[in-house]
């Protein structure tokens, strides 16, 4: 675009004219109303295209030029990035035809954290039509005015637009839009909502105007049409009217008009976003970044099939929680961040390690490196947390911990905190250190290490020298005694229940209840706990122990014994008859002992559920508060 100046004017009055285009350069490229007739021939073109009725209407209606579209079309573009491939046509659009996005990829950090008020797009089956429900129109105006208001006020780029034009066009999606008061079809900002709101604010004209007030065939946008095409073609104009005709259209705007991806088209588009605002890398903030790449790694693992299940849980559950889509769900936060760890955080060297890879590189053009996993992961195992200077400090001192390669991988279970306790002590008697219990467990006490009542964990400025100890060397630590597994128990069963943290005494048993002359766990303390455990040993003091492991014990002498009568039944002579079938077995010792260890096992289990039916009873009289 040239510029207009004024040769009469000074030096400093010529630079400030230079910044403004003439609004008839703009003015140009806009039309008068299309008549029926011609907005038929329109529609006809976009249905042979492969368009609905009703996405080629609102197509028409966008249109600043009848003609221009037509041809465009004709010719359909398509562009891919990574396995998405969409198609698109370019054309100048109206710009009071584009409605702001309510799912913008700069929400993605507060959408993720339920802050956003709003849901996410929905899409249907095969077509390029985002979908997007609220019940009320006036909350959705009420929750998009701040971040509408954000974009105008901070986006350096708003002045110039009002300036100069639009002279980046967009991507835009067609966006079905259904509230209280019906459903409407519009075109919405897919890669262009800084830029659509600078061109409203130019126009005067609010997001209700764009979904509701601006309708096609409405006498306010028709005047509104026909004034600004008065405008465009006038040498005489007030500033405000200029502005406005040359906030009037994007021009070039490309038009998404179908897609081949193995995802749903929100979940594409929403790819599509990640791929135009990270190749190279904008300045978002880090929250935006980090979601965007973690939601394209969950994407990507759910389509090869390789995210973590845990049972009774679906993939596509699993998906939408890591994902932030639902918040609605019945898990533990510390229970998000064991999927999250295990997600995004897998062992090196893994498949899914190299599918993570993959979906980060495909949206930033470089292999993310291996810490980066773990910040990924912690990024959305805090999805609680707000986006503030605080959350830097958990994210960072949470990834660094998970840095233990013992915790890459863990997996989920939906034992309690005591239960997981007795398997992790069982596993650590019989030598491994790294057992899924411990790492469940560690994985789980991390998170409220971080993000509970007190910071336990604070990653250290100066590495691992001295007293310095880093998060990952202080959860290794706490995790090779028994007594600092049970510490480990203790800082969760307060972080459920939003106590601070207890120091556990010598010889007591963790309890979910506040414990008599207990003091409150501190960063430091931690610490000097983490390096008494590394000194100490296993102690086996404890009655527990010793029953965990003769549990243990019996449990791989019923599994020998399973697998020696296994033996015995293989055994089969040259006529492929079993040896013990023709000969037989008969010992009374074997039939009474075996008799004997089914009564004593009857005996426990019975012991097992009178101790289940105390542990309801004290639940219900608030005795483990």
């Amino acid at each position: 675009m040239t510029t207009i100046s004024t040769p009469a004017a000074t030096q400093g009055d010529f630079f400030e004219a230079a910044e403004h285009v003439d609004h008839r350069l703009v003015g140009a490229r806009l039309r008068p109303l299309a008549s029926a007739a011609v907005l038929a021939k329109s529609v006809a073109a976009a249905v042979t295209a492969g368009l609905s009725e009703e996405l080629a209407e609102t197509l028409a209606n966008s249109a600043a030029d009848q003609q221009q579209l037509r041809a465009a079309l004709r010719m359909p573009k398509i562009q891919r990035f990574g396995v998405e491939q969409f198609t698109y046509i370019e054309f100048d659009v109206l710009t009071w035809r584009i409605l702001p996005s309510p799912d913008n990829i700069r929400f993605e950090g507060e959408h993720a954290r339920g802050m956003v008020g709003m849901p996410r797009f929905g899409a249907r089956d095969g077509q390029p039509l985002l979908t997007f429900e609220m019940r009320s129109a006036q909350k959705l105006i009420d929750a998009m005015g701040p971040r509408i208001t954000d974009m105008a006020e901070n986006n350096p780029h708003v002045a110039s637009i009002m300036d100069r034009g639009i002279e980046t066009p967009g991507w835009l999606s067609f966006l079905e839009l259904t509230t209280d008061v019906g459903t409407v079809i519009r075109l919405e900002s897919t890669d262009g909502f800084g830029r659509t709101v600078a061109a409203h604010k130019g126009l005067g004209i609010a997001f209700k105007d764009a979904a509701w007030n601006l309708r096609p065939g409405s006498r306010r946008a028709a005047t509104l049409h026909n004034n600004l095409v008065e405008w465009a073609d006038s040498d005489v104009v007030t500033d405000e009217q200029a502005r406005m005709v040359r906030c009037a259209i994007m021009p070039h705007a490309r038009v998404i008009i179908g897609y081949s991806a193995p995802r749903g088209f929100d979940r594409a588009r929403r790819r599509l976003v990640a791929h135009l605002h990270m190749a190279p890398p904008m300045n978002f903030s880090i929250a935006t970044t980090l979601n965007a790449k973690a939601n394209a790694a969950i994407d990507k693992l759910h389509e090869r099939g390789l995210l973590p299940v845990p049972d009774d849980m679906t993939a596509d559950e699993v998906r939408d929680i890591l994902d932030g889509s639902n918040r609605a769900h019945n898990l533990y936060e510390d229970q998000v961040a064991v999927l999250a760890c295990g997600a995004l955080n897998p062992p090196h060297n893994r498949r899914a390690a190299r599918v993570v890879n993959e979906a980060v590189a495909d949206l930033t053009g470089a292999k993310p490196r291996l810490e980066e996993r773990t910040q990924l992961a912690a990024e959305v195992a805090l999805r609680g947390f707000p986006a503030d200077k605080r959350l830097t400090a958990l994210r960072s001192s949470l990834e660094r911990a998970w840095r233990w390669s013992a915790l890459r991988g863990v997996e989920l279970t939906w034992r309690e905190p005591l239960e997981l306790l007795l398997e992790a002590i069982r596993e650590l008697v019989r030598g491994d250190d790294t057992g899924p219990a411990i790492t469940e467990l560690a994985v789980i006490a991390s998170y409220h290490m971080v993000g509970g009542r007190t910071q336990l964990l604070t990653r250290s400025e100066f590495g691992g020298r001295g007293s310095s100890t880093e998060p990952a060397q202080i959860l290794t630590q706490m995790t090779r005694t028994d007594s600092g597994l049970r510490q480990l128990c203790q800082i969760v069963l307060d972080g459920r229940a939003e106590r601070a943290p207890q120091e556990l005494p010598d010889g007591v048993q963790p309890r979910n209840k506040r414990i008599p002359d207990a003091e409150t766990l501190t960063a430091a303390r931690l610490r000097q706990l983490a390096k008494l455990s590394d000194e100490q040993g296993i102690t086996h003091d404890s009655p527990e122990d010793l029953f965990a492991a003769a549990i243990q014990q019996f449990q791989d002498c019923l599994e020998q014994l399973h697998c020696a009568a296994q033996e015995i039944e293989s055994i089969v002579d040259d006529t492929g008859v079993t040896l013990v079938d023709k000969l037989g077995y008969d010992n009374p010792t074997v039939k009474d002992t075996l008799t004997t260890v089914a009564d004593m096992a009857s005996e426990w289990r019975g012991a097992r559920r009178r101790a289940e039916r105390m542990r309801g009873d004290l639940d219900s009289n608030g005795g483990d508060r």
